[in-house]
């Protein structure tokens, strides 16, 4: 857990201190979530997590004629804590995923629908507290795909509400259901 800990506050950091260098060339919205995430595995019980993420639109750079569609390049960090019981012996579950990929959103306004895709990859480990032996672990690094889709409801002219899903095809795939509240630059 504590290589887990110490991996997810390099990560923040790296994120948070990149944020800045994305807004200055436009059109970035930087962004926080709450996300509900199912179990990876039967044993496991559901969890809510967090994670951080930015969104560069790439529309004015390319030059694309459609203004019904726009194009970006999102990345985005989460953090969850799975506990479950298996035979009577507590496990947890933490992972870290990193995800970066394209993401398509049609009718940019007040109220705009996407669909995303990319590359993820997992950070996990799994600790496990044998009665009389102690608590054991084993950490795992895995490479996957990622995809989903959701809104963005623009409260404000720089402040968004989203609501989005994403299927998590890892080791151990998983959903995710998000609340997100972003800042655009």
């Amino acid at each position: 857990m504590k290589k887990v800990s110490i991996i997810a506050v390099l990560a923040l950091t790296a994120v948070l201190t990149a944020g800045p260098v994305f807004a200055a060339a436009g059109g970035t919205t930087i962004d926080g979530s709450l996300i509900f995430a199912t179990e990876p595995t039967g044993a496991f019980d559901s969890t809510v997590g967090i994670g951080v993420g930015a969104l560069i639109d790439m529309s004015d750079r390319m030059k694309t004629s459609s203004k019904d569609m726009k194009l970006g390049i999102r990345a985005d960090m989460a953090y969850f804590d799975w506990d479950g019981d298996m035979f009577g012996i507590d496990v947890s579950y933490q992972r870290l995923m990193f995800f970066g990929g394209p993401r398509l959103t049609f009718l940019p306004g007040a109220v705009s629908p996407y669909v995303e895709g990319g590359l993820e990859f997992g950070y996990g480990e799994v600790e496990v507290a044998l009665p009389g032996f102690g608590k054991h672990s084993s950490t795992e690094m895995d490479l996957g795909l990622a995809g989903g889709g959701g809104v963005d409801f623009a409260l404000a002219k720089n402040l968004r509400l989203g609501v989005s899903g994403r299927l998590h095809l890892i080791s151990d795939s998983f959903l995710t259901l998000a609340v997100t509240l972003g800042v655009a630059f």
